[in-house]
This record gives structure tokens, C-alpha cells and sequence, in this order.
């Protein structure tokens, strides 16, 4: 059997692969208008968004100029991804059922979680910002009384100019469970749509070209963003926005066993030569494909290590180039706010934070 030489696949799966190709390729331009609406949603940056964060936490943002940014479902609020799968669910099982073609529809995919697809691949981690810069909820779970703080931060500038990381992009929470629905709806109406489309242009060519794949990957395509920026509208006072990066960690962690298996037999060959025994030279395959070579840290919580990667933020020019873009920081609520703010502004000084950052003190009376 034939194998083309730089793939190490038959013709007959490159032709596979590259119909495969084309078919998603048509997916994603019949989304492109509901696209283009969840886009402007989210353009629409606030000047300043807050980070609340402990005094510990203040201390290694400014130390590194990075945010941590956490695997979403070892978040504190990660029931929330339930709350989305299970919205996102109900409303693909609705529209699914309003489908006439009966052919269709006994083709339509029906396992459970069919259009999540952060299960496999690329994993979410995410920072989490408020617009409001003073917001009891969020003192409470940094620990008022514990001096926390908010850093206000323009990300506007960062997205705008390309001064995120790699694979890295800002969105806004919605939390109105009618505009999820109706965001849904038309999506999955959209896919469906495209479905019949694709198999009346091929004269009829069966569904079984189309579903399960390459139509359930589009379809989780075009639903990735709403999974992570769906919440219960009991949340709204919080007005989120989150930065979303996306990691591959088994590639990550494959690319990281690469490097060990270098390391490793360069040390050997250094202690062979000392024997006077040369060992031929041989480098390992590095699994480079969607491996950006991100380390991936682990914090304590109460529900064991918490995965965690870094995240740069550094502006590219103005009074804090090359620095965390740190235009406010508020201190949260605490017994002694005189001697809190006097510390804190002293801290700020010392990491040249100390004359266009701004530095408030809460209006929320801390409770004995």
C-alpha cells in the first residue's frame, strides 16, 4: 500500500482528511454571523477590569508581572460548567427534536455531552475579573478581613494590541438565561441547516458522510466559548469577564517527557565518553504540534492540587511598558484600613508602582 512519505498516511486518507477539511471549513463560514454578534458582545472592554486576589497574591503579580490562570474545573465556581453543559444540552435536545427529515434525525448524535469539546485536547485555563472594583461577594471569598484587594487592569489596551499570550483571548460572562437559550438555538439551527445543505449539494450524499464527525467537531466548534462564558443569572452582580487560555496539556506534558529523555541521554553519553565509550548522537521527536512548552504548576486547595499555568501581562509601551498594565488597586475591608493603605501604598512604591497607580480604600464597612 501507498504511504505518502511526510504524513505517514495512505492517499486515500489524505483525500479523507482534506473532505474532512472542507466540510468543517463550510460549517464555520455558515456560522460566521452568529460569530460575528457573540464578537461584538464581547469587543465592548471596560477601561479597567478588577482581579481580587490576596495580599499574597498581590505580592507575586507584581513580583512576575503574570496572573494565574487555572484549570476550569478546579475553580471555585466550577459548578458553573455544569449549569452551561446542561443548558447547552437541553436546548440541542429541543431543536433536535423539532427536526421533519426523518432520515435526519435518525442520524443526529445523542450521547451525553456530545457538543462539549473540552473533554479531549486542548484544556481551559481561566483568570477570572469583575467590572465592579468594590464588590462585597467578592471580599467575602478573598477574605474580608484578611486586607485582600482588587487590581484594576487595562486589558482593553493588551487585547487590542495583540499583548495577550499565545492562544489567549478576553470574553465576557452572560448570565441572562434567555440570551444563552436563543444563543444556542440559533447555532445548532444554523449546524443543522448546514447539514441538509452539504447533503443536497452532493445529490443527495448520505448523512453518514457528515455525522458523527466531521458535524459533531463543528458543532462543538461553534459552541466552545458559550460552555465558558455561560453562568447562573444569580452571579450577574459580579459582571465577569475571563481570560480563556487554552492548553493542550497531554501535549504539554509530551512535549516536557521529550525534553527528560534529552536531558537524559546527554547525561549518559557525558558519562560514557568519561569511560572512553562514545555513544552515537540521538535526538527525540519533539511533540511540537500544539505544544507552546507552557509549565504547568500545581497549588494547594481544599480539594487537593489545583493545576495552574502563568500568564505574562505586560504592557508594550506608556508608563508601564514592559510592566503589569496596574492603573488601580483598592484595599478590601479590614480592621486597620489607615495602616492597610499606608503598607499597601508603601509595597506599591517599592515594586514602581507607587505614582500612576491609584490606590482607594473599600467603602464596605468590614463586619465584626
Amino acid at each position: 500500500m501507498l504511504v505518502t512519505e511526510q504524513q505517514g498516511i495512505t492517499p486515500e486518507q489524505a483525500a479523507k482528511r482534506a473532505q474532512m477539511d472542507t466540510i468543517r471549513q463550510r460549517f464555520k463560514l455558515d456560522q460566521q454571523g452568529h460569530q460575528q454578534q457573540w464578537l461584538e458582545v464581547q469587543t465592548q472592554v471596560p477601561s479597567r477590569l478588577h482581579h481580587y486576589t490576596t495580599i499574597d497574591g498581590l505580592a507575586g503579580i507584581t513580583g512576575s508581572n503574570t496572573l494565574w490562570a487555572s484549570d476550569v474545573r478546579f475553580m471555585n465556581d466550577s459548578s458553573e460548567l455544569t449549569y452551561a453543559a446542561d443548558l447547552i444540552e437541553g436546548v440541542i435536545g429541543e431543536v433536535f427534536s423539532e427536526v421533519v427529515d426523518e432520515s435526519l434525525r435518525k442520524v443526529l448524535p445523542n450521547r451525553e455531552g456530545l457538543a462539549n469539546g473540552f473533554e479531549y485536547g486542548a484544556r481551559p485555563f481561566i483568570a477570572c475579573f469583575c467590572e465592579a472594583e468594590d464588590l462585597l461577594s467578592q471580599w467575602r471569598g478573598y477574605g474580608a478581613g484578611r486586607a485582600p484587594v482588587s487590581l484594576g487592569l487595562d486589558l482593553l489596551h493588551l487585547s487590542r494590541f495583540g499583548g495577550l499570550p499565545p492562544r489567549t483571548f478576553l470574553r465576557k460572562v452572560q448570565y441572562d438565561p434567555a440570551v444563552q437559550r436563543q444563543a444556542v438555538r440559533a447555532v445548532v439551527e444554523t449546524w443543522l441547516s448546514t447539514i441538509e445543505l452539504l447533503s443536497a449539494e452532493s445529490d443527495g450524499a448520505e448523512f453518514g458522510e457528515i455525522l458523527p464527525y466531521p458535524g459533531i467537531w463543528a458543532l462543538q466548534e461553534a459552541l466552545a466559548e458559550h460552555h465558558l462564558c455561560f453562568k447562573h443569572p444569580a452571579f450577574a452582580e459580579e459582571q465577569e469577564w475571563r481570560l480563556i487560555k487554552l492548553v493542550d496539556v497531554r501535549e504539554e506534558f509530551r512535549l516536557l517527557e521529550d525534553r527528560r529523555l534529552e536531558d537524559m541521554l546527554a547525561f549518559t553519553r557525558k558519562r560514557m565518553s568519561e569511560l572512553g565509550v562514545d555513544m552515537p548522537e540521538r535526538s527525540t521527536a519533539w511533540a511540537t504540534a500544539n505544544a507552546e512548552g507552557i509549565d504547568i504548576k500545581f497549588r494547594r486547595s481544599a480539594l487537593g492540587l489545583v493545576p495552574y499555568v502563568e500568564l505574562p501581562l505586560r504592557d508594550s509601551a506608556g508608563v508601564f511598558a514592559g510592566r503589569l498594565p496596574l492603573w488601580q488597586v483598592v484595599q478590601g475591608p479590614t480592621s486597620q484600613p489607615e495602616l492597610a493603605m499606608e503598607s499597601l501604598r508603601m509595597f506599591l512604591e517599592s515594586k514602581g508602582y507607587g505614582f500612576h497607580t491609584q490606590v482607594t480604600a473599600s467603602g464596605i464597612p468590614l463586619r465584626p
